[in-house]
C-alpha cells in the first residue's frame, strides 16, 4: 500500500513557480527574489510541473530543498518518457533516474507525492497497468491522473485502491469532475476552462466557491486533499489559489510572520 501525504487535512498550492508573466501579479517587480522562497511564503505546496519534461539534477533539488523552510512540500509529476514516450513498458531506466533526482527531497522529508498524468491516447490495459504500478515505489504516495475514458472502469478503480493510489480530481474539458475516492487522500487540479489553450484562465468567485462543499466533503472521515491551480497565465494560478484558500478558511502557512492576507506579494487586482 501506498503512504499517506503527511501535514494538514487540506493543502493548496500551484502547478509550479518559475513563470515570468507572475512578475508584478504575484512576485515583486523590480527585485532580484527568490521566487521559490517569495512562494512559499503564501503557500504549503507547490507541484514540480516541469520534472514532466525534463527530469532536473539531484543538485538543484537539492537546492529547492534548502531554500524552502521545513514543513513545506512538494509533488513531483513523473516524465513524460515514462508516460506519454513509453507508454508505461519499459520504464526501468527513467523511472530509476527521476527518483534519484528526487532524493534530496525524500531526504529533507519534503516529498509528499508522486503525480502520473496519462495521455489521453492511451487506453486502459489491466496486466499493463499493474505492472507499471508494481514498479513505483511503496514508500511515497502517488496519484494517478486519467485523461481516456476508458481508465475510468471500475477494474482501473479496483487497481488504485488495490495499490493504495490516489485518483485525482481534475477540472478540465475533457473529462467531468469525479469525486471517486480509492485512498485515505486524494489529489485535485484545476487546469482551467480556456479556449483554446485550458490553462488560459481565471476562475470566478463563483467558481472556487462551488469547489468548496466538494473539498469538504472530500476530507470527512479523515480523507486528505492536495490541490493545486494550474492555470498559470497572467498570475491566474496564485491568485485563485489565495482566494481559494480563503474561501476555505485555511491559514497562511505556520512559518510566515504574515497574519493576514495583505502586503507583498500581492494578488493582483
Amino acid at each position: 500500500m501506498s503512504a499517506v501525504p503527511p501535514g494538514p487535512p487540506i493543502q493548496i498550492g500551484c502547478s509550479g513557480w518559475e513563470y515570468p508573466e507572475w512578475v508584478g501579479p504575484f512576485y515583486p517587480r523590480g527585485t532580484r527574489s527568490d521566487h521559490l522562497r517569495t512562494y512559499a511564503a503564501s503557500f504549503p505546496i507547490v507541484e514540480i510541473n516541469t520534472s514532466f519534461y525534463q527530469i532536473p539534477s539531484p543538485r538543484v533539488v537539492g537546492t529547492w530543498a534548502r531554500r524552502t523552510p521545513r514543513g513545506f512540500g512538494f509533488t513531483a509529476k513523473l516524465p513524460q518518457e515514462i508516460t506519454h514516450v513509453r507508454r508505461l513498458e519499459h520504464i526501468e531506466e527513467p523511472l530509476a533516474r527521476f527518483l534519484e533526482a528526487m532524493a534530496p527531497l525524500r531526504m529533507a522529508e519534503k516529498l509528499r507525492a508522486l503525480l502520473v498524468q496519462l495521455p489521453p491516447s492511451l487506453p486502459f490495459d489491466a496486466p499493463k497497468v499493474r505492472d507499471f504500478y508494481e514498479r513505483l515505489p511503496e514508500d511515497v504516495p502517488v496519484a494517478v491522473e486519467f485523461r481516456e475514458p476508458g481508465w475510468r472502469d471500475p477494474a482501473s478503480w479496483d487497481l488504485l485502491r488495490e495499490f493504495g493510489f490516489a485518483s485525482t480530481i481534475v477540472d478540465e474539458p475533457l473529462l467531468p469532475v469525479d469525486l471517486t475516492r480509492t485512498a485515505p487522500w486524494v489529489y485535485v487540479r484545476w487546469h482551467g476552462h480556456g479556449q483554446p489553450v485550458w490553462y488560459d484562465y481565471r476562475y470566478s468567485r463563483a467558481e472556487l466557491q462551488a469547489w468548496v462543499p466538494r473539498i469538504r466533503g472530500v476530507v470527512e472521515g479523515g480523507t486528505k486533499a492536495l490541490g493545486f491551480f494550474n492555470n498559470h497565465f497572467r498570475g491566474d494560478a496564485p491568485r485563485n489559489a489565495r482566494e481559494f484558500q480563503d474561501l476555505l478558511g485555511l491559514l497562511p502557512p505556520p512559518w510566515t510572520p504574515r497574519l493576514d492576507r495583505e502586503g507583498p506579494p500581492s494578488s493582483p487586482p
